[in-house]
């Protein structure tokens, strides 16, 4: 069975126009865009046009990689952060030429109370969008009993995450990385496979097993191949899969935030 995640994200989406209903005002989201990346412009578009249709307000900050370096990224975040109409700041990733230390000083200038996007999570202990969506797609899915998950992708940002949130659940999760030795061995133990490593095809045909549930959080393209769609009982691909439901969960967590504001201020 392929999974519906677009079907799904809509379903998100009128239970937070639901809520929104009972809210006064609207939240807020400000997405810095640095540069003109196809793929990074693509997604602020849909984000925005999600944003709208749930009735939140979404502006799009471009800037120019070229005529900025960390230390003026992190003082612009830093302003557009302290203005209180202001509910969600994010950064649209990757920025060309900007990683490690650098990126991270960057990703520091975002308020923990506006991280809707999770980019300090867990310091901010706002579970990323990607993140929340494989997990609310599992709960979708229903599966029950003693599952062994098999994430792959672990050191990542995303696989970690993934990780440390099913562990919370009590989950039994099998840990793959680029460092594994013999990844095959390992994926077939799997009940559900998650892979979010980024790498085009990484997942083949022959480490999965004949009705095991998978997961592809790879972006833009998918980890996991069509064969190994396949021969899956419940199949969540790219595209149309996991991205959908991750641009829902970020507007929970506007709405989120929001509501906690309204009741704390």
């Amino acid at each position: 069975m392929k999974f519906d995640g677009r079907g799904f994200a809509q379903e998100i989406e009128v239970e937070l126009k639901q809520k929104m209903s009972l809210i006064q005002g609207r939240p807020k989201i400000v997405s810095v865009l640095v540069g003109d990346d196809p793929a990074s412009v693509l997604y602020t578009r849909l984000k925005k046009e999600a944003a709208e249709r749930i009735g939140i307000d979404f502006e799009v900050v471009r800037l120019e990689a070229k005529e900025h370096t960390a230390s003026n990224f992190q003082r612009q975040i830093r302003e557009i952060g302290a203005k209180n109409e202001v509910t969600g700041l994010m950064v649209q990733l990757p920025i060309a030429g900007l990683q490690g230390l650098a990126l991270q000083e960057v990703l520091e200038a975002i308020p923990l109370n506006k991280d809707v996007d999770g980019l300090r999570y867990p310091e901010s202990k706002i579970i990323p969008p990607v993140v929340e969506a494989v997990l609310k797609v599992l709960e979708k899915i229903g599966e029950s009993g003693n599952l062994k998950y098999v994430v792959i992708g672990a050191k990542g940002f995303v696989g970690s995450a993934v990780c440390l949130e099913l562990e919370k659940q009590g989950k039994s999760v099998i840990k793959v990385d680029s460092d594994t030795v013999d990844p095959t061995r390992f994926v077939l133990e799997g009940d559900v496979i998650i892979s979010c490593t980024g790498k085009e095809g990484v997942v083949m045909g022959d480490m999965v097993r004949n009705g095991s549930i998978v997961i592809d959080v790879g972006a833009p393209r998918g980890d996991m191949t069509q064969e190994v769609y396949q021969k899956a009982s419940v199949s969540v691909e790219v595209p149309g899969g996991v991205g959908p439901v991750t641009i829902a969960c970020l507007m929970q967590n506007a709405v989120e935030v929001y509501g906690r504001k309204r009741i704390f201020t």
